[in-house]
């Protein structure tokens, strides 16, 4: 018997347009991380108002007290938003089409795969067991967050650890982070996706959610030809030539094994009732559906792109009842607000006192007033508490805090 083939040339459009919106992805959340680490002013927001994951970890906050937690944005609820409604709709596609996590992951793979020519493989044994480990993680470590309500994943997290690759911090704080982000990446390049099967709480939050998703990938038995190539394709090794619709929760929607398959029509995606959809236009959707949501967001200006500044905490302060909000910005405000992450010109600008006693009673520059304390600190012998208690002096007496004698580095 024979088959139509199928058409090359379209499966390696739509696996060259997954690609490429990954890479784009990758691209730009590196980009405004390493200038979130790096400007001095104007920079771009932080990798907790960019990560779904945060939206997952406010929300017992967000639902009993109408609040965000701390450093968490409402871009991150946001992004949560549109990752669970791309899940319903075409099931971890977030996992398989967005994540740059999980693209690094994968061009790891790739090399390991030139290297190993075949495929290295868990044994069943040990393989299935593990990739419970990520469900176990995701309780953990949102029961943690929300009975404490500070980011308790956060030291361990290695896509924070990515994010803060050009801080001072990433070892300090991070360095657990860091040893997961190598793990991840070092794993991968033997076995496919190795943080994603094994460890990855976004993830186990999506598997979840995808067994009700409307678009799965779908097998033919009729014209299957049991080439197997499917199997081989798949970056999260499931065995795709014996199922009639791919139902479980591994699997991650890159549409991989669509791709590969040779024989026209035999895998595709489809919905429940029949409806169709290229692995092309797969991709497609899921892109649309995040950049609409995005961009609605961003129009409204709910959003964050930009990090918040000394100045923009305190007027949220004032703004939830700490003070009235058009009070003028002249250092009457709560000085526990100041932290290792702020600057000088932030402090400057915030309360009316000028750089240059700054550069006098600290001995800082000018030049460096847009650094945060926590990266000069130890250069200059001062600590955050030191800004602190000038800013205090200089709201009553502008002498006392020019003679002040700053205590040197402390912990923060």
């Amino acid at each position: 018997m024979s088959y139509e083939k199928a058409p090359g040339e379209a499966l390696s459009r739509a696996r060259m347009a997954r690609w490429v919106v990954l890479a784009v992805v990758l691209v730009t959340i590196t980009v405004i991380g390493y200038l979130h680490q790096t400007l001095a002013v104007g920079k771009p927001a932080g990798v907790d108002a960019l990560c779904p994951f945060g939206g997952l970890e406010t929300a017992f906050s967000l639902v009993t007290s109408g609040l965000l937690l701390k450093r968490v944005a409402l871009s991150a609820v946001i992004l949560l938003g549109a990752t669970l409604a791309v899940a319903l709709v075409f099931r971890r596609s977030f996992c398989g089409q967005i994540c740059p996590l999980g693209f690094i992951q994968e061009m790891f793979g790739g090399l390991g795969r030139r290297v190993f020519k075949k495929r290295p493989e868990l044994p069943a044994w040990l393989d299935t067991p593990a990739r419970f480990l990520k469900y176990l993680v995701l309780v953990v470590f949102i029961y943690l967050t929300w009975t404490a309500a500070d980011l308790a994943i956060r030291p361990y997290d290695p896509w924070v650890a990515y994010m803060h690759l050009t801080s001072a911090e990433v070892l300090a704080e991070f360095g657990i982070g860091l040893g997961v982000l190598i793990a991840a990446v070092v794993g991968s390049f033997v076995y496919d996706r190795f943080f994603c099967k094994y460890l990855c709480p976004m993830g186990a939050t999506l598997g979840l959610i995808s067994r009700f998703s409307i678009f799965k990938v779908r097998r033919n038995e009729a014209t299957c030809i049991d080439c197997k190539a499917c199997d081989i394709a798949c970056p999260v090794n499931l065995t795709v030539s014996e199922a009639q619709t791919v139902e479980s929760a591994e699997c991650i929607n890159c549409n991989e094994c669509v791709n590969a398959c040779p024989v026209k029509d035999t895998l595709h995606v489809s919905s429940t009732k029949g409806k169709r959809l290229s692995a092309l236009a797969a991709t497609g959707a899921v892109v649309l559906i995040f950049a609409v949501v995005v961009g609605a967001a961003t129009a409204t200006g709910d959003f964050q792109w930009k990090a918040a500044t000394l100045a923009d905490e305190i007027k949220n302060g004032q703004d939830s009842g700490g003070g009235q909000a058009d009070a003028p910005m002249t250092g009457e405000f709560d000085v526990s607000l100041i932290k290792g992450r702020t600057s000088l010109a932030e402090v400057s600008e915030a309360a009316g006192i000028p750089a240059a006693t700054f550069e006098r009673v600290l001995g800082v520059p000018e030049s460096e007033h847009g650094t945060p304390m926590k990266d000069i600190k130890a250069e200059y012998g001062f600590s955050p508490e030191d800004v602190r208690t000038i800013v205090e002096l200089y709201r009553t007496d502008p002498a006392a805090a020019e003679a002040y004698v700053p205590l040197g580095e402390s912990e923060e």
